[in-house]
């Protein structure tokens, strides 16, 4: 019954889950996850979530996710403007115009992102 706050597709037992609604006067037509041996075995513990709850779960962690892949990319960003910036002073004194000027390009197109 571990789902890891995604959507379920299977439960505990192996069984696919399938979507049904509630019939009763508690939750009126609200939609769940359940396996057909869940249904048929009350007794027994299957996988049983709202629908609505496991959409929430499922925006939840795809939010987190989204925080850490901005960190990520902010951390790249960082380092890749050190790399660059360390490499233009390296090369401040020298003549190579070529290599400053591709490095500056490179700075320009970073700080479009910022």
């Amino acid at each position: 019954m571990t789902n890891n706050g995604r959507i379920p597709s299977r439960c505990w037992c192996g069984k696919r889950i399938v979507t049904y609604v509630s019939k009763t006067e508690e939750n009126p037509y609200r939609r769940f996850f359940r396996c057909k041996i869940g249904s048929q075995r009350k007794k027994e513990q299957h996988l049983f979530k709202w629908v609505d709850e496991a959409l929430l779960d499922e925006i939840e962690r795809m939010h987190e996710q989204q925080s850490i892949m901005a960190e990520e990319i902010e951390d790249l960003r960082s380092s890749l403007k050190k790399t660059v910036e360390k490499v233009v002073i390296k090369h401040k004194k020298s003549e190579d115009v070529g290599l400053i000027g591709s490095i500056l390009t490179i700075l320009c197109l970073c700080s479009k992102f910022d």
